[in-house]
Order: structure tokens, then C-alpha cells, then sequence
């Protein structure tokens, strides 16, 4: 599967995810919304480009392991010639030429059973004459022509025999291919996981310094009118300072809360790979506010059974498991003996005039040979080989023991994730109540306190308990959001969520 359209193959549904009618911070510049952040991560983001050139590997190392089978074409050339010089026995000097050539071409392949059959034509031409020392005497002298057609036939018989060995190598590549394919799906999944998350914390550190604009634009008002309560003799001096050092206070909150907007906005701009050199050290984003609650989830079997069906990591495992599978039937290959039967047969032709007089003889088989070869090869004892399997079985029983802990971790962050997301759903509720009461006192505080009847450090007092519990409210939004996140990412439908789907499927073996 190509990485490229592997990454195409995500398709935002038509229907918006995450559409809230909230507004941003500038009304001059739309916030930027969660799809829009979504799709520039999928597009840009660099560890995701970084996995999805995996599958493509991968594809490429299963071509290589089937490639093993195609055949191959292959030729030699050769070419000899000598002169040599000499006395007879008369003493004369005698010149020996001889000239000899030789060419072949021929096609092999491998086949599935573990065969090689290999087809060849060859020609050879001698011309001239030569000495032979031990004869004493010229030999050769004329011209002569062979041609050759033959084939060869071998089959192993024990080690390497049959297509369940010897397509070993692809299967494994195929499943190696199918756990990239997956490992892509599981970033893309993290992905999505991560630039929520970013999306929402920023969100969250926007809310929290529009509060903390709310309450410096409250504490410059009460420093207003603590003043000019000292100066009507209302007040004493120590309120002036009281409210002073509220003002400084907040003053030094909505500096950490302006640096949290921007270590939130470049995490965001990482997670969608858009953050380089050329991005203003103080950025400028808006986002939407925090949503409210989703509604009750599916009930926690449904959620683990969706888990467990989409769960990717048991999946990668599996496909470690088929594996080692492979390498156990390679390691018992390599067991056996190696027995090697070789059938070779060919036509012949000779011709003193020219070579294709040779092959005309050979075409019409005037001559002909064939062979018959055993070989037999196994080492002493085969230790290598034994402890080869030995170590292959071993690993096995550890990877199937790894996939138990994989499913039983899935359960466990199931069982986390739901309890998370039921506990925080009640710490907002909770936490909205306390709200609305510390508005009611903070309101009763103020006007006992224009009426005189209290003084600023209390009412600054309840302000501050206001004011932390609005952050505890904040708190509980993000938590219940990054619950919802966590437990549809153990659940695997972080797509569900977004309305993204996947357009492709995953390598199927052959």
C-alpha cells in the first residue's frame, strides 16, 4: 500500500465532529476549529510522514522476496588464442596456431517447490593446430563447430522442498508489510489523540487568561473605590493597600497565564507540523472554548467490546506471532539433510564448416547426453540447526505470553479510562454547583461591603474563592475532554469521533 495514499485514504465525513457555536477571542480573525488543525496534522505533521513512508518500505521488501522467483538470463563468452614456434626433428623451424571460442546464453528460474530448472544454448568453435609435448606432434588442424541445447532439473528433496518452505520468506514480508500498514493506523490514531489533546489545553489556557482579565478589570474597580473610600474616611489606609496588592496579584497571574497561551500554542503548531523558524516568537491563535459534555457513552461492555475489535496493538502481535511462525518452519527446514537430486539432458551437433550448421545438427538431435545426480550434505549432529529451532520456539512462548499482556493491559486501560471519564463527568457537575454558590455570596459579599457592613479583605477574600472555584470548573471541563479523548482512544474510535474514515484496506496475504 503506497504511504501517500495510505494518508488519502482518510476521509473527513461530510457531517462536522466537533461543531460548536462558541466564538473566538478576535471577532476580526475566525478561530481556528479542531477539523481544520485535524487536517493540517494528517497533511504536515512530521512524525506521521516519518511512519507513513513505512508501508512503502515494507511493500518494497516484499517485491524483493518475491522477486527470488523470477527468472534470471545469464551468458558467457570466452575467447583463446596461441601461437607457438618450434623445431622438428630436422631442425626447421614450424609455427602452431590455434584459435578457440566459446558462447553461451540461458534463462534460470526457482520455483515454489524449491526447484531451479535452468534452459542454456551454447556453441563452440576451434580452429588451427597445436602441439602436444607428450605426443610429440601437431594436432587439430581443422575447423569444428559444436552446438549445444540443454536443461537441467534441480529439486531438493529433504531441506528446501515445497512451497511451504520456500514462500516462508514472502509471508513473513506480507506480514511484515500488514504491521506497518498498522503501526501507521495506530500514529495516525496517537495523532489525532495528541492534537486534540493540544487543541483543548490551549483552549483551556485561553479561558483561564480571559478569567484573569475579568478579574484585573474587578480588582482595578476595587482599587477605585477603596480609594476613594480612604478619601471620603470610609476606609482605612491598609484596605488601599489590600486592594493594591490584589491588583499586583493579578496583575502577575495574566503574565503566566499570556506565557501558557504561548507554550500551548506552539505545542499545537508542532503536533500539526507547521512550527519552524520563520513563526513569530509570540503567535497569535484562537481557538473554540472547551465543549460541554457529549451525553452518556456507550455502556462499558459495548466500549470494551469496540476495544478489543480495534485493537491494533493485539493485531501487530498477531502478525508477530505469523512471523515467528515462518522462521519456525525455515528453522525445522534447516534440520533436515540436504538432499539434492539434479536431472540434466541435451542435444548435440557438430559441424566442420560453421556454427549454425552445429546447431541445425543439434535442432535435429543428432546427437545427444544426459545425467543423473544425488548429493547429500548434513552437518554433524545439526547442533546450529537444533538450537536455531530451539530459540525460534522459545520466542513463541514469549510473544504469545506478550499478547496475553496485551489484551489484559487493554482491559485494565478500558476499565481506567471509563472509571476516569465517570469521575470526571461528577467532579464537573460538582464543581458548576460550587460555582453558582460562591457567585451568590461573592454577590451577597459585595453588597454588604457597598453598604459597609463588610470590609475589602473579605470581600477580596470571597473573591478569591470565586475565582478558584471557576478555575476548578475550568479543571473538570478539560478533564472530562481528556477523558473523552482517552477512552475513545483505548476504545479505537477516535475516528468515530471525528468523522474520519478509512479509505483503504490493509495488505491482505495472497
Amino acid at each position: 500500500m503506497n504511504a501517500r495514499n495510505f494518508i488519502a485514504g482518510l476521509i473527513l465525513a461530510s457531517a462536522p465532529s466537533l461543531a460548536f457555536s462558541q466564538g473566538g477571542d478576535s471577532p476580526s480573525e475566525p478561530p481556528l476549529s479542531l477539523r481544520s488543525a485535524i487536517e493540517k496534522a494528517l497533511e504536515q505533521n512530521l512524525g506521521l510522514r516519518i511512519q507513513t513512508l513505512a508501508p512503502d518500505i515494507a511493500e518494497e521488501a516484499v517485491i524483493a522476496q518475491e522477486a527470488s522467483f523470477d527468472p534470471s538470463v545469464f551468458s558467457r563468452a570466452n575467447l583463446s588464442q596461441s601461437d607457438l614456434d618450434w623445431e622438428d626433428s630436422n631442425g626447421a623451424t614450424r609455427q602452431t596456431t590455434s584459435d578457440s571460442r566459446s558462447y553461451s546464453l540461458g534463462v534460470t528460474k526457482r520455483i515454489k517447490t524449491g526447484a531451479q530448472v535452468t534452459a542454456s544454448a551454447s556453441q563452440s568453435r576451434s580452429d588451427g593446430s597445436s602441439f602436444n609435448s607428450e605426443l610429440g606432434q601437431l594436432v587439430g588442424g581443422s575447423l569444428s563447430e559444436r552446438a549445444s541445447l540443454s536443461l537441467e532439473f534441480t529439486q531438493p528433496l529433504l531441506r528446501d522442498f515445497g512451497s511451504e518452505v520456500n514462500l516462508a520468506p514472502v509471508r513473513r514480508a506480507k506480514s511484515q508489510a500488514r504491521v506497518a500498514d498498522l503501526r501507521t493506523r495506530n500514529a495516525v490514531l496517537n495523532l489525532l489523540q495528541q492534537i486534540e489533546n493540544a487543541y483543548w489545553q490551549l483552549s483551556d489556557a485561553h479561558q483561564r487568561r480571559n478569567l484573569r482579565q475579568s478579574n484585573l478589570e474587578l480588582s482595578e474597580r476595587l482599587l477605585e473605590e477603596a480609594r476613594e473610600r480612604e478619601r471620603l474616611g470610609l476606609a482605612t489606609r491598609i484596605e488601599t493597600l489590600q486592594a493594591e496588592a490584589n491588583l499586583a496579584q493579578r496583575k502577575e497571574q495574566i503574565i503566566r497565564a499570556e506565557q501558557a497561551i504561548r507554550e500551548a500554542t506552539d505545542a499545537l503548531y508542532a503536533a500539526m507540523g507547521v512550527l519552524d523558524e520563520t513563526m513569530a516568537l509570540d503567535p497569535q491563535l484562537t481557538v473554540y472554548p472547551l465543549p460541554e459534555s457529549r451525553g452518556e457513552p456507550p455502556s462499558f461492555q459495548t466500549t470494551l467490546d469496540t476495544a478489543i475489535e480495534r485493537n491494533f496493538d493485539a493485531d501487530i502481535q498477531e502478525e508477530v506471532l505469523e512471523q515467528l511462525e515462518q522462521d519456525r518452519i525455515l528453522a525445522r527446514n534447516s534440520e533436515r539433510p540436504q538432499v539434492d537430486l539434479s536431472l540434466s539432458s541435451s542435444y548435440n551437433g557438430l559441424s566442420p564448416e560453421s556454427g549454425k550448421d552445429a546447431f541445425s545438427e543439434a535442432f535435429d538431435r543428432r546427437g545427444d547426453d544426459w545425467g543423473l545426480r544425488l548429493s547429500f550434505n548434513l552437518p554433524w549432529g545439526a547442533r546450529a540447526a537444533k538450537s536455531n529451532l530451539r530459540q525460534t520456539l522459545y520466542r513463541i512462548d514469549q510473544e504469545e505470553l506478550r499478547l496475553a499482556e496485551i489484551k489484559q493491559d487493554l482491559l485494565r486501560s478500558v476499565r481506567s479510562a471509563w472509571r476516569d471519564l465517570d469521575a470526571s463527568r461528577q467532579q464537573l457537575a460538582a464543581a458548576a454547583i460550587v460555582v453558582q454558590l460562591q457567585e451568590a455570596t461573592y454577590e451577597q459579599e459585595t453588597s454588604k461591603y457597598e453598604e459597609g457592613l463588610s470590609t475589602i479583605r473579605t470581600l477580596l477574600e470571597t473573591q478569591r474563592d470565586l475565582d478558584q472555584a471557576k478555575l476548578s470548573l475550568l479543571d473538570a471541563q478539560l478533564a472530562t475532554v481528556q477523558a473523552e479523548i482517552t477512552l475513545a482512544r483505548v476504545e479505537g474510535s477516535l475516528l468515530d469521533r471525528h468523522g474520519i474514515e478509512w479509505n483503504d484496506t490493509l495488505t491482505s496475504e495472497e
